[in-house]
């Protein structure tokens, strides 16, 4: 085995020593498409001395999810293309989730799947998520829970934009952050009990926990309790957290009208995909 690696560094030399000795700390771009037989051999050799670099182009490479670790321990990587790197896999979504500089990845023909995808909550940056699925439907609930973790990310899926609706974004992060709310109905008050249970179909049917469902025409308004309260061992052993500021983001994003009234959060709601 030894003698297989002083081979392979000699070889590396031979074929990239001139290139490596060449290569900055810093770039904007590097594109590795062009060379043959574009291993993790090759990528650390001469990557050993980059820090950063604004897009880094490695599709249709044979990188295995080695290379995403290595990158890892660079200073920023904002532009990452591993379209048709087929050897990546789930296992490299811890890696990138640390480059948190991230604002475009480009995951396509991997074999990184939602599951993978769903690690990714610190790339707060990302603006935009190019990967593939055989079957969107199927993992709908899945995409809805990858919009809740990144709103402001343009999906793209199978080459093709992926828009989710409004309501299905607001009804999971309701879940997601497990908030309490009520629903006021047209022509009745609002004497409903709190709730942590909504969910809706397909045909915009929103059901609440113990009453009965309402198309969205029926509803005049969500109540929102943002206030989340966890008891943990007695029942005196109380943590609340406020996630107000994170329902007003959502909101805005979503351009959902709403007020505030003794910190509960009203909002109107109408479908809409985003």
């Amino acid at each position: 085995m030894a003698k297989r690696n002083t081979k392979n560094s000699k070889e590396l030399v031979q074929r990239f020593g001139k290139m490596a000795a060449g290569m900055a700390r810093y770039y904007d771009h590097i594109d590795f498409r062009l060379l043959d037989d574009f291993t993790d051999e090759e990528f650390s050799f001469l990557m050993k001395n980059v820090k950063g670099v604004n897009m880094l182009d490695l599709n249709e490479t044979e990188i295995t999810n080695n290379s995403i670790a290595l990158l890892a321990s660079l200073e920023y990587v904002k532009e990452l293309r591993a379209k048709e790197c087929r050897n990546l896999d789930n296992d490299c979504a811890d890696d990138l989730n640390k480059l948190t500089s991230l604002v475009f990845l480009h995951l396509k023909n991997t074999q990184i799947t939602i599951d993978g995808l769903l690690k990714l909550q610190h790339l707060s940056a990302l603006k935009t998520l190019m990967f593939s699925v055989d079957d969107v439907v199927s993992i709908k609930e899945k995409l809805i829970q990858l919009k809740v973790m990144l709103p402001r990310c343009e999906l793209v899926i199978n080459s093709k934009p992926y828009y989710v609706n409004a309501i299905d974004l607001l009804i999971e992060t309701l879940k997601t952050r497990n908030l309490r709310f009520r629903l006021k109905i047209k022509n009745q008050n609002i004497a409903a009990n709190w709730s942590s249970y909504l969910d809706e179909s397909v045909f915009g049917i929103i059901g609440r926990e113990g009453q009965a469902t309402f198309t969205i025409d029926d509803i005049e308004w969500i109540e929102i309790n943002p206030v989340e309260k966890k008891i943990a061992g007695a029942l005196s052993d109380v943590t609340v957290f406020d996630h107000s500021e994170k329902v007003i983001e959502l909101l805005n994003y979503l351009e959902f009208p709403y007020m505030i009234d003794d910190e509960i959060i009203s909002t109107y709601i109408f479908n809409k995909d985003i």
